[in-house]
């Protein structure tokens, strides 16, 4: 009965999620890689607000330059056709040789304003602007300085030099963290008046209010998991520490590894071989690894996980915490970046000091062992998020920004 009155309930909040009483505008997204081609968090989080900009009456439009490389060779490919996805236009290039293209299909939308997801496309898009008329948004889906810092590149790198430039020039720039916030204000401090902090929000799914009374009735006894890219600043390195640590401490404790690198298959293998290297064979028979999901191979493992381990050294949001905290998951986490603005620790989740392997193992260890604790921290989790993270919650302070410039 109480799985099923969860499920109710999930059921009539989706049923009866308010329709936003938004201006009539027009936006057009730049953006990479947008669904159902998934590299990352930056084509979820973008292909959620624009899901929920189209639900709230905007007309939205996408240019997606999907895996595309700056200094890429032009590959010759025709011009490329318009998508139709719930109500969006989506075009998607491949290479520079398409931006007549890109161009025609921009001029056609009419955008009232235009909101770039990525540094490396801001050149580009500041030749959409008719000399200045065409207000920007500026969301920084990655803090490129200090993400530089922790992979030990010293260089001025085109993703660093193409946010810069944003953060120079856009009309108002979004953080989707105060942590985010703070870390731009510390490197541009004259960025603070047109900064601004708008969270990503997620979708809810009956999947994951299945997922999340299931967790809430009994803590699952399935494998620890973990998602996310490969890398340094990710705390990969932590990650194989902590989960030898928990391998050998449980003897039936098993973990699925989600991600890799997309699009990078020798630096994927390269971290395939420093975890066989250093894991014995006994540990490596319990561990899986998945390769990069899509969005509903996740769900599923989400919804069939004991725990979510999370190891990152920053985080300028923290998607896979919240996408996992809707299903009900127990996480434990470094308090890195904006995680520590999702996940209360003790409350919704455990939290360690970022590059502390074994504190993390040590959570990771209480979730997988007292059945009750994980409970509790899941159920408190999903209740959050559905209480303040969902696009209703989210959208209307990205429609205030926007209303700023429209």
């Amino acid at each position: 009965m109480a799985v099923a009155l969860k499920l109710w309930d999930c059921r009539a909040q989706r049923a009866g999620r308010p329709r936003s009483r938004a201006p009539k505008m027009r936006v057009l997204h730049l953006t990479r890689d947008f669904p159902p081609r998934h590299c990352g968090g930056i084509s979820t989080a973008v292909g959620g607000l624009a899901r929920a900009q189209s639900r709230a009456g905007l007309t939205v439009a996408v240019l997606s330059f999907d895996g595309w490389r700056p200094r890429a060779t032009p590959d010759g490919r025709a011009a490329p056709s318009v998508e139709n996805a719930d109500g969006i236009a989506v075009l998607r290039l491949s290479s520079a040789n398409q931006f007549t293209a890109a161009r025609a299909f921009a001029q056609a939308q009419r955008p009232t304003l235009l909101h770039v997801h990525h540094g490396m496309l801001w050149e580009f898009a500041t030749s959409l602007c008719n000399g200045g008329a065409l207000p920007t948004v500026k969301t920084v889906h990655v803090v490129q300085r200090p993400m530089n810092e922790l992979r030990g590149t010293r260089e001025h790198t085109l993703s660093l030099a193409g946010q810069e430039a944003a953060l120079a020039a856009a009309d108002r720039v979004v953080a989707p963290s105060h942590a985010a916030a703070e870390t731009l204000r510390a490197f541009y401090p004259t960025l603070a008046p047109r900064l601004r902090v708008v969270g990503h929000g997620i979708d809810d799914t009956l999947a994951a209010c299945a997922a999340a009374a299931r967790h809430a009735e009994r803590a699952a006894r399935g494998s620890l998991l973990t998602v996310g890219r490969f890398a340094d600043a990710k705390g990969t390195p932590e990650l194989f520490e902590a989960m030898r640590r928990v391998l050998v401490a449980v003897p039936d404790a098993t973990l699925t590894v989600a991600g890799g690198v997309p699009a990078n298959r020798r630096a994927e293998a390269r971290w395939l071989r420093r975890w066989q290297t250093d894991t014995s064979d006994a540990l490596r028979a319990r561990v899986r690894f998945t390769g990069w999901l899509d969005s509903t191979a996740l769900a599923a493992q989400y919804s069939d996980a004991a725990a979510l381990v999370l190891p990152s050294r920053y985080e300028t949001f923290g998607l896979v915490a919240l996408e996992a905290m809707l299903h009900g998951l127990p996480i434990a986490a470094t308090a890195a970046g904006g995680v520590a603005e999702l996940v209360t620790d003790g409350e919704t989740g455990l939290l360690s000091a970022p590059g502390d392997a074994r504190a993390l193992a040590d959570n990771a260890l209480a979730l997988s062992t007292d059945r009750a604790l994980a409970r509790r921290l899941g159920t408190a989790a999903a209740a959050a998020v559905r209480n303040t993270r969902l696009w209703a919650h989210v959208l209307p302070a990205m429609l205030a920004v926007y209303g700023e410039l429209v």
